[in-house]
């Protein structure tokens, strides 16, 4: 059978696990990976590559910075600052956080910039008892801002970035680095009518029935008492050198994010027990499983052959709107169970080549691929900020209904708003 079909059958199977949580989504995971590679789809360094990805390193040397922060007090000091701007209110909370991480992420990696904030909502909710403040109802909404945040310019996530690449390849003018904020920023304030509207009060009454224990532990112990305080200025001052590294970009934000995680074991902010007892070792392993089935998918060629298929559709004179649609939807879907960089480094050559064949503009088309790609909502493993605030105890079906519906807006967004700013 050919690899690629293989590859799309493991799929389709993984899907319905994930959907179903029959298994533990990290064991899902993990059990793609191994099938992939006693069948031969892919050779077992493909199937297992994600263990090696900087990606992973990145999230869990930043956990790790996070649980210091928590321990020391450092996060429960920031919350209750925040808590005091926001009169201790949830929602203020969350429009806050979501708009700074949002401003963060459009400059710094929006993995980095969600990092930095699980442990300080989670400082939140231990200031407030956990009556005021509860990370479930906040997390995902911010995850969602990093991603919206991402879009507004050139640096803010990969998929702008390939597009731009691709136009560089082909010798055509490139994008401006603002210039994804005239899709980004609408989406951005869209994300905000979305979530005060709609999804902030259906998570509420959704969760009020739902076990309130039902996440991670990384976060849910009392910090400890003793030196505390000698710690929370090292604890804060590692931080500080994370955020200005990042910005900085003068080390790979893995290499940061592991610096950072050396720095708070050494100085005793936290210790190894408490390291290997703590980390959300779920989502570690889960974002490592997807990572190395989206390798899986790519090497294998199905995510090649998924586009193919599917660009058949149009026809031999396709209309520029459909051609639009089409690839912008089929990034949209890619994203959601491949790494959105693998997504466009996928689809951006074919969509560059047929804008050329059909005799359109290609702005359109890449910017619309960008966008999908870098907007992804729907499930846990599009991102890894999406993987991150799992800890919160969400499932598989409330990405699926809380972004996915939201995915379903940008994208009718984006088709609105793309052909009047970048004609055909």
């Amino acid at each position: 059978m050919d690899p690629a079909i293989q590859a799309l059958i493991v799929l389709g199977v993984v899907m319905i696990l994930y959907v179903t949580e029959k298994l533990p989504l990290s064991v899902t995971a993990i059990g793609a990976c191994t099938v992939l590679a006693l069948m031969g789809t892919v050779e077992f360094d493909v199937a297992f590559s994600g263990f090696s990805s900087e990606m992973v390193f990145l999230i869990a040397g930043m956990m790790v910075v996070g649980i210091a922060i928590f321990d020391t007090g450092v996060a429960a000091g920031i919350g209750r600052g925040m808590l005091a701007i926001t009169m201790r209110n949830e929602r203020g909370v969350m429009l806050v956080s979501m708009l700074v991480i949002a401003l963060l992420s459009a400059f710094l990696s929006n993995t980095a910039s969600i990092a930095v904030f699980i442990p300080i909502i989670m400082g939140m909710s231990a200031s407030s008892a956990g009556r005021r403040i509860r990370p479930r109802h906040i997390l995902m909404s911010i995850a969602f801002a990093s991603s919206a945040g991402g879009m507004l310019s050139l640096v803010g996530s990969p998929p702008p970035l390939i597009v731009q690449e691709v136009l560089a390849g082909a010798d055509l003018e490139l994008f401006g680095f603002f210039e994804f904020a005239w899709i980004g920023l609408p989406i951005l304030m869209a994300l905000f009518g979305y979530t005060v509207f709609f999804s902030y009060p259906l998570t509420r009454r959704m969760f009020a029935v739902r076990s309130p224990h039902s996440g991670s532990h990384t976060y849910q112990e009392e910090p400890s008492a003793g030196d505390r305080r000698d710690k929370k200025v090292i604890a804060t001052l590692v931080l500080v050198l994370c955020v200005v590294l990042f910005s900085w970009g003068v080390l790979a934000p893995h290499m940061v994010a592991l610096l950072g995680a050396l720095l708070v074991i050494l100085t005793g902010c936290v210790s190894v027990d408490q390291l290997f007892r703590r980390l959300d070792w779920n989502t570690v392993f889960l974002l490592a499983g997807s990572m190395g089935m989206a390798a899986s998918l790519h090497a294998s060629g199905a995510g090649t052959l998924m586009a193919e298929q599917a660009l058949k559709l149009l026809g031999a004179d396709p209309n520029p709107f459909f051609v639009l649609a089409l690839v912008s939807g089929l990034g949209m879907v890619l994203t959601q169970i491949m790494s959105n960089t693998a997504a466009a480094a996928v689809l951006a050559p074919v969509a560059l080549s047929m804008s050329q064949q059909v005799g359109i503009s290609p702005y359109p088309v890449l910017m619309a691929l960008a966008t999908t790609c870098a907007a992804a909502f729907a499930t846990p493993v599009a991102t890894p900020p999406n993987t991150m605030v799992l800890i919160a105890g969400y499932r598989f079906a409330d990405y699926l209904l809380l972004g996915g519906l939201f995915n379903l807006i940008t994208y009718s967004l984006q088709l609105l708003l793309i052909p009047i700013i970048w004609p055909f």
